[in-house]
C-alpha cells in the first residue's frame, strides 16, 4: 500500500509535522495532566516519506501515514494494516494537538512537544 498526501497546503505548513514529537501532556474536560509513569517515552515521529515511529506505553510499531489537511487529520497504518485516525487540533513549531478518534479516549486532547525547537 501507497502512503499519499492528500494536501492542497503550502509545503511549509505541511512540514511542521515532519519531525519527533514527545508527549507533554493530556487535557481532559479542560484540565491539564502529566503523562502517566508508562507514558514518560511516549513520542510519535513523523518522517517526509510518509512513515511513522511511535512508542506508546512502552510498545514501539510503525508504518505509514495518509496527511489530510482538509480534514485536518492523519491516519495512521500499522504493519499490520489497522488504522489509527488522529485529528489535528492544532500544530505550530513548537507544539502539536491530537484528538485520537478512539472510544475510550475520544474526548481527550494529547498534547507534544517538539523533542529539539527549531530557531526562526
Amino acid at each position: 500500500m501507497t502512503a499519499r498526501s492528500n494536501t492542497n497546503t503550502h509545503k511549509g505548513e505541511t512540514d511542521l509535522l515532519f519531525h519527533t514529537w514527545i508527549l507533554d501532556s493530556y487535557v481532559m474536560a479542560g484540565k491539564k495532566y502529566p503523562p502517566g509513569k508508562k507514558e514518560q517515552e511516549d513520542y510519535i515521529l513523523f518522517n517526509e516519506d510518509l512513515t511513522y515511529f511511535s512508542k506508546s506505553e512502552g510498545k514501539e510499531e510503525g508504518g505509514t501515514y495518509i496527511l489530510n489537511t482538509n480534514g485536518a487529520y492523519v491516519l495512521m497504518i500499522d504493519k499490520k494494516g489497522e488504522k489509527i485516525k488522529a485529528y489535528i487540533i492544532s500544530i505550530s513549531k513548537q507544539s502539536l494537538v491530537l484528538k485520537y478518534d478512539f472510544d475510550e479516549i475520544k474526548d481527550i486532547e494529547m498534547h507534544y512537544k517538539r523533542s529539539i525547537l527549531i530557531k526562526d
